[in-house]
């Protein structure tokens, strides 16, 4: 009885470290930059977007933050380069700058890379 006991207790346990170690190993495996992970906690919060562009042979990351219901003025996106640094912020009410033109004719965009799970739910409806 005691072995049956010992010998559910370990394989119990060895599922829960490789759960534990496949978590970390994707996390470890992500291509996302590190300053970019670390703000997926704060935009899962909202309705959040991440779509990757390509500009000029490098990565831009545009993250679009949805504003109050009905509040289009106060959506936002801010595209980022590859090192975290703002390159521009886009939202509210005025006209695209010709540096914003410039960037979505010249750009690649290679798709949406990451929602919040927020944004995930009203995609499904």
């Amino acid at each position: 009885m005691r072995r049956v006991y010992l010998l559910t207790l370990t394989v119990l346990l060895s599922l829960v470290l490789l759960t534990a170690c496949k978590s970390t190993k994707q996390l470890a495996d992500n291509s996302y930059p590190q300053w970019l992970q670390e703000k997926f906690e704060k935009l899962n919060e909202r309705y959040s977007e991440i779509t990757l562009f390509e500009y000029e042979g490098q990565p831009y990351y545009a993250v679009f933050v949805k504003g109050p219901e009905k509040s289009f003025d106060l959506n936002r996106t801010t595209i980022y380069d590859a090192d975290g640094n703002v390159y521009m912020s886009l939202g509210g009410p005025r006209k695209r700058s010709d540096e914003e033109i410039n960037f979505f004719n010249r750009s690649v965009n290679k798709g949406i890379i990451w929602q919040s799970d927020i944004a995930k739910e009203k995609s499904k409806e």
